[in-house]
């Protein structure tokens, strides 16, 4: 399990590559999006909310506006989880380095070297924390713009004189229910996203201090070198 989740974490310029491609498909469906709501308040008040055609355009508009903020914060997760995980890269560098200079002086000169700490398994969890409600968020987020397709696909007309208790204005609550909690969601995952990165640094940190600590600590635990036999010491050689 932790050589595999090592290995994912190797990864983290395709998962930033990808956030970024999201992020850029998601400008370019928005600017497609503000192009048919232009097209579509740019006729008469009466004409819109009347005719059919203009009710599909309404309905890709309204649609489009509750799926594609979660599109675009789905890339952004991605680009922070490369971060995080590029973060993990560096302080399990820093450890193993660690280890291998333990490895590499005299018994007598080692010290203990201390175990992940608490903040290393904290990182990833907050990271799939962060992820995993990105990607709730944005299944609901489908599912309310495919009900708003359908709610919107019916003329204005129409729906203002829906009577209590009709389909459409169920349709209606749930719609509006729904864009009012994922507007909320999508930070929380993002914030998680923050604290998987904040104790990545501390991670970080905490091998750079180790590290800190234990070099003067092996250096003054190093034995004396002898001189090699044959050469004077540096002193008498300058007589």
């Amino acid at each position: 399990m932790e050589n595999m989740l090592q290995k994912m974490m190797k990864r983290y310029p395709l998962f930033i590559g990808m956030g970024l491609m999201l992020v850029v498909i998601s400008v370019i469906i928005g600017v497609v999006n503000t192009i048919n709501a232009v097209d579509y308040y740019s006729v008469g008040k009466v004409t819109r909310e009347t005719l059919q055609e203009w009710a599909d355009v309404r309905a890709g508009v309204e649609s489009t506006s509750i799926w594609l903020p979660y599109f675009k914060f789905l890339g952004v997760a991605m680009i922070l989880a490369g971060i995080t995980m590029a973060l993990g890269v560096i302080a399990n560098k820093l450890m193993q380095l660690g280890k291998e200079v333990m490895a590499n002086v005299p018994e007598s000169a080692r010290l203990e070297v201390p175990g992940r700490p608490r903040t290393a398994m904290a990182m990833r969890m907050f990271m799939m924390l962060g992820m995993l409600i990105i990607l709730v968020g944005f299944i609901v987020a489908l599912v309310t713009a495919g009900t708003a397709a359908d709610l919107y696909s019916n003329p204005v007309a129409i729906i203002d004189t829906a009577t209590p208790g009709s389909e459409l204005l169920d349709q209606l609550a749930s719609v509006h229910a729904a864009e009012s909690w994922l507007e909320a969601f999508k930070f929380v995952g993002v914030a998680f996203f923050f604290l998987g990165i904040i104790n990545g640094l501390s991670t970080i940190i905490f091998a750079l201090q180790y590290q800190k600590k234990a070099i003067p600590q092996v250096v003054d635990k190093l034995p004396a070198t002898e001189p090699v036999q044959g050469l004077a010491p540096a002193a008498a050689a300058g007589d």
